[in-house]
């Protein structure tokens, strides 16, 4: 049983982020040319998800601080390509731009449509209520192509925080990496803005439509991002959307123990059907060595459990839920109680004015939008941005829930 529950893979993702701080004087069409080539290379692989203590141990844990930092970077680089190309010398001036025949890397022959100070109107997402007026606007566009590949709203090029933030979306099998060729239609949206609970950053990444294949094998996800502790700690959250059915499909070899895990979660959590569901929870310190605790669970149900899957511990000791810890070099130690955490990695159970405790995070994820989590009365109901429910995921199998190009 131990082996089943270790087996499922998961995607780990890494951005790559340039520094355009060294460009020199170029025309206009040929410097934005090479800054959104530069901006939007991406790179990802497949990583194991989770296995008993081995090197391998928690590998989207591994790889997704790496993914977070740069992932998080396309937003601002994408903005520093247009402010270095000269479109904010003038910061009050209005202008509309539409370029043909712009050959950006990975992406070929492509149609830039820049809008600055030209504002555009009702748009909605999933990461807010409502709709929002962004003042700047770029979109890429493949030549000849119906859907674009990329599109961005923002309201100013120097923050993403107190204003409304900056909003985007992208399709990564245009992207023109071998990587991404069999990713499907899956189109990722993410929004960054700041919370007034913490008074930083945050960003979540939600996406849908993924192919479930070996490139890509979740269905539905979504990442939650705040850096916290005054820019000293990341908080990460994510849910992701998995199949029995696709990862037989995946892992052949594993069929037996896929089937074994499939039918040992529904006996003991009463439910049905293909999915199961993956939670993952850490603080991250941004301090070499970037000390990590992490917590992480299955669940086939709505609710998350004390266990994994609410497997007995009495017939399974492996299912009661506890800690993983990392560093600089990767996966340290696991199956750690909360007493067992070193104290200088992030605690399990105590937060602070600013920032959540490894356990508040966890408490806080695989929840509705507009939940009350107990003991968190000072961090207010789940908003609408951190919302991580199954109900929320499986939606997107009728609905694009807004995420879609506008």
């Amino acid at each position: 049983m131990k082996k089943t529950v270790f087996l499922l893979l998961f995607l780990g993702v890494s951005f790559q982020v340039s520094d355009y701080q060294n460009q020199t004087r170029k025309s206009e069409k040929t410097i934005l040319s090479e800054l959104l080539s530069d901006s939007i290379h991406f790179g990802f692989g497949s990583e194991k998800l989770w296995s008993a203590t081995s090197a391998d141990n928690w590998g989207f844990v591994r790889q997704s601080a790496t993914w977070a930092r740069g992932n998080s970077g396309i937003i601002d680089n994408l903005i520093l390509a247009l402010k270095n190309a000269g479109y904010f010398n003038n910061p009050t001036a209005s202008r509309t731009d539409v370029l043909s025949n712009v050959n950006l890397s990975g992406f070929g022959s492509s149609t830039l449509t820049i809008k600055i100070n030209t504002p555009t109107a009702n748009v909605a997402s999933t990461a807010y209520a409502g709709n929002k007026t962004f003042n700047h606007f770029l979109e890429i566009k493949k030549t000849g192509a119906s859907t674009p590949s990329l599109q961005l709203f923002f309201d100013d090029p120097n923050t993403t925080l107190g204003n409304d933030g900056a909003l985007v979306y992208y399709r990564l099998v245009d992207f023109g990496n071998p990587q991404f060729a069999n990713v499907g239609d899956v189109i990722t949206e993410s929004y960054t803005g700041n919370d007034s609970i913490y008074g930083t950053k945050f960003q979540t990444y939600t996406w849908r439509n993924g192919p479930e294949n070996s490139s890509w094998i979740s269905k539905h996800g979504r990442v939650v991002l705040t850096e916290v502790d005054s820019g000293r700690q990341l908080c990460f959250r994510s849910v992701v959307r998995l199949s029995f059915t696709k990862l037989k499909e995946i892992n052949p070899s594993n069929t037996t123990a896929l089937d074994q895990l499939k039918s040992t979660c529904q006996t003991a959590q009463s439910t049905s059907g293909d999915n199961i569901y993956y939670t993952l929870a850490y603080m991250q310190k941004f301090d070499s060595p970037f000390q990590t605790t992490a917590k992480a669970s299955f669940t086939t149900s709505a609710n998350r459990t004390e266990t994994i899957c609410n497997i007995p511990t009495s017939s399974f000791p492996g299912a009661n839920l506890s800690y993983g810890i990392f560093n600089i070099s990767g996966y340290v130690t696991d199956q750690l109680n909360a007493d067992q955490v070193p104290t200088n990695y992030p605690s399990p159970t105590v937060g602070g004015s600013d920032f959540m405790s490894v356990d508040e995070a966890f408490n806080r994820t695989y929840v509705a939008a507009g939940a009350s989590i107990s003991g968190q009365a000072s961090l207010g109901v789940v908003k609408q941005y951190e919302e991580t429910s199954k109900t929320y995921l499986d939606a997107f199998d009728g609905s694009a829930q807004n995420l879609t190009f506008k």
